[in-house]
């Protein structure tokens, strides 16, 4: 089975999925020179490419925290990020990586447990009662009322596509190999023997996330906690605490080496949620329409000629929300770079930017 195994990576492509490759395709022997399986197996890993399709999943994971008030802001990675390091891996240390598309990853709860220490440490009581409405308070024993949940969600991070960053920081895989030398296996080991400068050091070659790359953070208000006037203030409070956090603390392991340093670039942007798009027989005849499209495969071109002699004078009396809808549907179906320019003046004319 083993053998079998080994086969299999031998034949690994670029669609293949990173975690499984680094999980369960690692060869038996570790460190048998440049030239042994094992250090092939990490430099295909290393050269590892960002998955074609991942991009659009993305967009409609970005697309989806439109249903709620959102705090968001991409934070880049300026040093390198080391998440669940204690996760069973052949390197001896693990990685976390999207379990669908096996890009990097930073959990929710890893963002919250950042947080929660750091607000702990830095501010101390002066942020007790943001400590609670964040993370919540156990009811007292006989007095189940005083119970209070968390009033803000943290989603996982997520990585943000290549295609959508430029410059040197536009790197074709996301993994970098890392190494860990253990100078005293035997104490680590359990060993009674006290350290000793006499001992081999031994190398552990691993991989973490190379600096350069960039992550989505986004935190929501919890259901029910929209009708508060202060939620929305509240909301952009926690995001600022957070990036202080990211940028002074890190996340993840090895933090006091300096791993794990996010740096937002841009603004913090708060949204408020997408209202529901009224009925309207325009609208609903144009998104019928662009289905026809996608099955008869008209010309992306000739896509933005029929929209602006037909349909744009119909939508762009419409309500913003169904604009907005009308926006969505023609960018899902033209999506040529050259048109682009062509595109977006089109719905600009119609009044929407979304």
């Amino acid at each position: 089975m083993r053998k079998a195994l080994l086969r299999v990576a031998g034949t690994i492509g670029e669609n293949a999925h990173a975690g499984l490759v680094y999980e369960r395709y690692a060869p038996e022997k570790q460190h048998d020179g440049p030239d042994s399986p094992w250090a092939q197996w990490l430099s295909r890993l290393e050269a590892h490419p960002e998955p074609e399709d991942y991009a659009e999943a993305f967009k409609r994971w970005e697309d989806a925290l439109r249903q709620s008030y959102t705090a968001s802001f991409t934070a880049r990675a300026v040093s390198r990020l080391l998440v669940g390091h204690g996760n069973a891996a052949p390197t001896g240390v693990g990685l976390t990586l999207h379990h669908t598309w096996g890009v990097p990853v930073v959990p929710g709860s890893s963002l919250k447990g950042v947080l929660a220490g750091y607000l702990r440490a830095v501010y101390g009581d002066g942020a007790k009662e943001e400590r609670r409405r964040l993370f919540g308070v156990p009811g007292e024993e006989g007095a189940p009322e005083q119970a209070h949940s968390g009033e803000v969600i943290f989603h996982d991070a997520q990585w943000v596509p290549s295609a959508r960053a430029t410059g040197p920081d536009r790197a074709p895989s996301f993994l970098a190999r890392d190494v860990l030398t253990v100078h005293h296996p035997a104490w680590y080991g359990g060993k009674a023997d006290w350290p000793s400068d006499y001992e081999s050091p031994n190398p552990v070659s691993f991989l973490s996330v190379r600096p350069g790359g960039r992550f989505l953070v986004a935190l929501s208000l919890a259901p029910g906690t929209e009708a508060d006037p202060q939620a929305e203030d509240f909301l952009a409070w926690t995001a600022r605490r957070l990036d202080e956090a990211l940028r002074h603390w890190g996340v993840g392991g090895k933090t006091a080496a300096g791993y794990g340093r996010l740096e937002r670039e841009g603004p913090c942007a708060i949204q408020q949620p997408r209202r529901p798009v009224r009925a309207s027989p325009a609208l609903t005849e144009f998104l019928a329409w662009v289905e026809a499209r996608r099955s008869d495969r008209l010309e992306q071109k000739q896509v933005l000629a029929v929209f602006e002699a037909e349909w744009l004078p119909r939508l762009v009396s419409l309500a913003p929300e169904a604009r907005e809808a009308g926006a969505r549907a023609l960018r899902s179906l033209v999506k040529s770079p050259k048109l682009e320019a062509r595109r977006e003046a089109l719905l600009a004319r119609m009044g929407t930017s979304v």
